[in-house]
């Protein structure tokens, strides 16, 4: 039995890459109305006022309304998101490397776009719920629903983000999990993210590098919105790619996005201060 064989046996690597914790992003693409395929640095989103039927006098002068017209100008930004490997070193492992990066770095845009519709919303909510010295609460998500109901926002456009914290003091409100008052199984499940909740679709925002919802002196901001209120205008989508450096003797892998967001209408966005301290 020879006993130095351990010092030159071959170590083996399982295939499996455990990747860090982190939001995948693109959690609220879909959640405000997007312009794709935006030609130049700017765009604009339009948004018009309402005029009143009032009761006139047969052969009398209809007076003419102004239903003020605006126009809300984006400004669009380009993001990208780098790495490399050495080709000679991605022989050392049995795993495609290039194929991970590229993962993460659609990971980075992904993230990247839901961190500049949060950023748009943050600072320009025409309504702002106290913290009141409670997390998130049922009393909050129905002051929410009222606000929506007084601006007649419909019902399948409205959308709500919140914090894992936030979730944590929810799930402790019997209107959330109980059967008496609801069918979402929550319990069974443990989330509400991607479900509906008083009319709202739920979308729990993960803690992201490049900021999540904001946060200061444990008070989190949470977004309720109009699907129509918060527009984004995209210039270049999402787009991977992998080249060759030959000085570098690299593969660089790169994602690119060019992308802006803003608030159309303030009186269809609430902020929900809540002060994540307090957990039941």
């Amino acid at each position: 039995m020879s006993l130095s064989l351990s010092t030159v046996q071959q170590t083996e690597f399982d295939a499996m890459v455990k990747a860090e914790y982190y939001s995948h992003g693109f959690i609220l693409r879909d959640c405000c109305y997007t312009k794709k395929d935006v030609i130049g640095a700017t765009e604009q989103f339009r948004k018009v006022g309402y005029v009143t039927a009032n009761a006139q006098s047969y052969q009398q002068t209809v007076s003419i309304q102004d239903p003020n017209f605006q126009a809300i100008t984006v400004n669009l930004t380009k993001y990208a998101a780098g790495t490399a490997v050495d080709e000679i070193q991605d022989l050392t492992v049995n795993f495609s490397s290039k194929e991970e990066l590229a993962m993460l770095v659609a990971h980075a845009i992904g993230r990247r776009s839901d961190q500049i519709i949060i950023d748009a919303i943050n600072g320009s909510a025409g309504t702002t719920i106290a913290n009141g010295g409670t997390n998130m609460s049922y009393a909050k998500l129905r002051n929410v629903v009222q606000l929506f109901e007084e601006n007649a926002v419909p019902i399948e456009m409205r959308y709500m983000a919140m914090s894992g914290n936030n979730l944590r003091a929810l799930l402790a409100a019997d209107q959330i999990i109980s059967r008496f008052y609801t069918s979402n199984d929550a319990v069974a499940t443990g989330t509400l993210n991607n479900r509906d909740l008083l009319g709202m679709n739920i979308k729990i925002i993960p803690t992201m590098v490049e900021g999540g919802l904001p946060i200061a002196a444990n008070i989190r901001e949470a977004y309720a919105w109009h699907w129509r209120s918060v527009g984004m205008a995209i210039g270049q989508d999402m787009r991977t790619e992998v080249n060759y450096l030959p000085r570098e003797t690299s593969w660089f892998i790169n994602g690119l996005f060019f992308a802006g967001a803003g608030v159309i209408d303030d009186r269809g966005v609430f902020q929900i201060d809540c002060d994540e301290s307090v957990n039941p």
